[in-house]
């Protein structure tokens, strides 16, 4: 009788680690994957970019086998640390420890500001639309920034931009007509060349392409409104979780994903395309409504330095909405630039949290 009961503790415990080992590789692998959809084009790669859409979640619960695995002294902790280890290599595109190392002033110091507005709609809280504007003009006033690119900007009437942030004598826009105007715009203390804006076939989404005169030396500034998935968490949470129809939510939702990646890949291939043919130092900014570990940021990353990555401190979310885990608004400053300081400034009058940095240009 032991013998038999003991055989079955024996057998149980084998079923156990061979599961817990299964789960390990099954979770490990997914994890690995997720890391392509950094390098491959999710337009023909749709399954790796499903895989780089749930990194973080992946990437947690592979700490979890380990921590899990390591509690019970299982040789199974080395699959996911395995697994993690490109993770702590990219991990400074999501938060930074520690202080930035000072940088030493070196040529024009230029200071650069980026908010999606969201139309003034607040960050869930309840705040009114002239709140809002109120205290996006103040922070715009007080960063007292040279360039300010805005996303998401809103005007009942095109002739009120004369009373719009006067210290800025410089502006270029692109607005669609909705009910009210709203869209991209550029506001600068430097004077501008030329403007043109790159609007995208079956979308609502542009980026506005701003050349600025810095001291007799051209500047090109792209003011970025990349296409977004165009659902909400909350929404998505919903539909997911309906148990009568989880099969046909789950592909609706990943073919809305699958569109909005596609749709933003090409408008990020147009972008790279104008900077390519550029023979100026550029500034790639804006919502991008992708992350870090995504194949838009890594594409757009070429040639180019992310200040956060350079100079920010703590998490770098900019989506209010599950703080600290979304960074989604960047400044991408030129090669040859030299970043001082970034900042993330978490107030709350939109969704999104604005970004601003200074750097030299030598």
């Amino acid at each position: 009788m032991r013998r038999r009961r003991y055989r079955k503790r024996k057998q149980r415990k084998s079923f156990g680690r061979a599961l817990s080992t299964l789960i390990a590789l099954v979770a490990g692998a997914a994890l690995m994957i997720s890391y392509l959809a950094l390098f491959l084009n999710p337009s023909g790669h749709p399954g790796v970019m499903f895989f780089g859409l749930y990194f973080i979640p992946l990437a947690l619960l592979n700490l979890l086998i380990l921590i899990v695995s390591l509690m019970r002294g299982r040789r199974t902790a080395l699959i996911p640390i395995l697994a993690l280890v490109p993770a702590l290599l990219l991990a400074d595109r999501l938060v930074r420890i520690g202080r930035p190392e000072p940088v030493e002033s070196k040529g024009r110091e230029i200071k650069v500001l980026t908010y999606n507005l969201g139309r003034y709609h607040g960050d869930g809280r309840k705040i009114t639309p002239e709140a809002a504007v109120a205290g996006i003009r103040e922070y715009i006033d007080r960063q007292d920034a040279d360039i300010v690119c805005l996303q998401e900007f809103a005007l009942k009437d095109t002739s009120l931009f004369s009373e719009i942030l006067p210290a800025y004598p410089y502006r270029s826009q692109h607005l669609f007509k909705g009910g009210r105007f709203f869209g991209n715009v550029t506001l600068s203390k430097l004077p501008i060349v030329r403007s043109e804006a790159f609007t995208f076939p079956q979308s609502r989404n542009l980026s506005l392409v701003t050349d600025l005169d810095v001291g007799g030396s051209p500047v090109r500034v792209y003011n970025c409104h990349l296409e977004s998935y165009s659902i909400s968490f909350t929404t998505l949470v919903k539909r997911l979780f309906r148990k009568d129809h989880f099969t046909d939510e789950v592909i609706q939702v990943h073919g809305r994903l699958r569109e909005a990646t596609r749709r933003r890949t090409a408008q990020v291939e147009k972008i790279l395309s104008s900077d390519a043919a550029s023979t100026c130092p550029s500034i790639v900014c804006g919502d991008f409504n992708d992350s870090p570990l995504s194949y838009t940021y890594q594409q757009l990353l070429r040639r180019k330095k992310d200040s956060f990555v350079e100079s920010g401190r703590g998490f770098g979310a900019t989506y209010s909405v599950l703080w600290p885990m979304f960074r989604i608004d960047y400044i991408l400053l030129p090669q040859e630039s030299r970043c001082r300081d970034h900042a993330t400034d978490r107030i709350p009058w939109s969704d999104h949290y604005p970004v601003t940095t200074s750097f030299y240009l030598e």
